[in-house]
């Protein structure tokens, strides 16, 4: 099959938190200034993509998440995820399935002799993305029945759930643990402080402190503490580490096991627990006994780190395809989203492919002062690349929507979306000027909810709506019909004239011009 006309230089914008949604209300795509997005998506051709549930691996109804939307994109078909298979577990055959696990044997049986205690990490959340309350007092029970001290180190979410739930959250899982007699809390902190990509230093060393020396302001009441916290105004995600009135610290002989579900989960705050000295807050580390993870984490701190499960990895996806077809391809991310391009669309495989390069931008702190983040950078890269000439394809993800609209800041928000517009502009300008091809396409959603519908607060958390597909360039007698992002990787590999990998499920989304519509508008 030849490529379809015009189709080459071929640039991917993938648009992270770019949800489709009629109400303006709360709606930070429809209330920002997007004039290129508008022109593009009301002259070329279009379609709506489901992102949330089944269409990406994970349960009905369920709102969307990057990995599952990222593993779908590079595997053109829905993947099921790591996560997904954890709870399935516990559900269909009990705690008694985690508890003969190997890796958690060989790390109770190098403890226990020693007088150590193991240390859990883990996000009290209902969530089931970054962490779950469930597997972290199913472990904190099993590790307490083997005669182990088992130190909880709570971790509040706010993010994927309510901003300040958690305190029913802690409150519930405190209950669930208190007939475990060898287990109790350690600390609590939001997830800000080590557990997510973009952790400042200060938030980092102050979570070490508390964690590894057991130094800072103590608190006998945990969720007293968190409602002290909510009353000062800061959210779950947000809240300072505080230590508890029995906890000394990270001792030598003992040990850590991270609950985590993501492979780019509590990177930094591992990485500074497991080598202190590396990350300058220790002249000398404690001899540890064991560092172990549930879920497989991304190198380099994944290789010290021993793994209950594999994270999700899958074969024969778009990046493969476009390399094993002979074509050449540039990707452009940036350091807070690196993982969903690195990682989770390409199904965990960490090595370049003939053909491939990956270039990533560092993404400023205090993003909510600098909400077009690294869009910029990215954009010029992408305009030296069409210039050059010398890439079939050219992938670049605009993370903005998504990072500003999981603060909950709406006018940075609006900011960041703005910003994105014009670096589309001068792309698309380029487009226009070489004959290529423009795709645009949404991700996941997120910034067109910012309010939660039921209290009137922020709502941080992801969506479950159907995001767009934008097809803009020389392409001539083509429409395209409704599917999900299943469909993407089949869509461009048909642009490029090459055929899909039969494990893609997903299936093309041009049709004849003749054909008749299913577009909503």
């Amino acid at each position: 099959m030849g490529s379809m006309n015009g189709a080459r230089p071929l640039v991917l914008a993938l648009l992270d938190g770019w949800g489709v949604r009629a109400e303006r209300e709360a709606n930070a795509i429809a209330l920002a200034r997007t004039p290129i997005y508008d022109r593009l998506a009301a002259t070329a051709p279009r379609a709506l993509l489901g992102a949330s549930g089944e269409a990406i691996g994970i349960a009905p109804g369920r709102a969307a998440y990057p990995q599952a939307a990222y593993a779908t994109l590079g595997a053109g078909r829905p993947v099921a995820q790591t996560a997904t298979a954890i709870a399935s577990m516990l559900h269909d055959k009990g705690a008694a399935s985690l508890a003969a696990h190997p890796a958690l044997q060989r790390l109770v049986a190098r403890v226990r002799p020693l007088g150590g205690a193991i240390h859990l990490i883990g996000m009290v959340t209902p969530s089931g993305i970054a962490g779950h309350q469930h597997h972290l007092a199913v472990l904190a029970a099993l590790l307490s029945h083997e005669g182990v001290r088992v130190w909880v180190h709570a971790v509040m979410d706010g993010q994927d759930t309510r901003p300040q739930s958690g305190i029913e959250h802690l409150a519930e899982f405190l209950d669930d643990i208190a007939g475990a007699e060898n287990a109790g809390l350690a600390s609590v902190m939001g997830r800000g402080y080590g557990f997510d990509g973009d952790t400042e230093p200060a938030a980092l060393a102050e979570a070490w402190r508390v964690l590894a020396e057991a130094d800072g302001p103590r608190t006998e009441y945990p969720t007293a503490y968190l409602d002290q916290c909510y009353r000062k105004g800061l959210n779950d995600d947000r809240i300072p580490p505080a230590p508890t009135s029995g906890y000394r610290g990270i001792r030598q002989d003992d040990a850590l096991l991270l609950v985590n579900l993501q492979p780019n989960d509590a990177l930094a705050l591992m990485g500074a627990l497991v080598d202190p000295v590396a990350a300058g807050f220790a002249q000398t580390a404690p001899a540890l006994c064991g560092v172990c993870s549930l879920v497989a984490l991304d190198a380099p701190t994944g290789d010290a780190v021993e793994a209950l499960y594999a994270s999700t990895t899958f074969g024969a996806s778009f990046g493969e395809a476009l390399s094993q077809g002979g074509r050449t391809q540039l990707v452009l991310t940036e350091t807070a989203a690196e993982s969903n391009l690195w990682n989770f669309a390409r199904g965990g495989h960490a090595a370049l492919r003939a053909g491939e390069n990956v270039l990533v931008a560092e993404t400023p702190a205090r993003i909510e002062k600098r909400p077009e983040l690294a869009s910029a950078a990215l954009t010029s890269e992408v305009l030296a690349a069409l210039k050059a000439g010398d890439r079939d394809i050219i992938t670049v993800e605009f993370a903005n929507a998504a990072l500003l609209g999981r603060t909950g800041n709406m006018r940075a928000t609006v900011a960041a979306i703005e910003a994105v517009d014009k670096c589309l502009g001068k792309i698309a300008a380029q487009i226009e000027k070489r004959g290529g091809t423009l795709v645009l396409c949404g991700t996941y959603g997120k910034a067109e909810l910012m309010i939660d519908p039921e209290t009137g607060g922020p709502w941080r958390a992801t969506t479950t709506s159907d995001v767009p597909f934008v097809l803009a360039g020389e392409q001539r007698g083509l429409t395209l019909t409704n599917g999900t992002l299943a469909d993407v990787a089949p869509t461009l590999l048909r642009l490029l004239g090459l055929e899909a990998p039969r494990e893609m499920t997903g299936r093309p989304l041009l049709a004849a011009a003749e054909a008749p519509s299913r577009i909503s508008a």
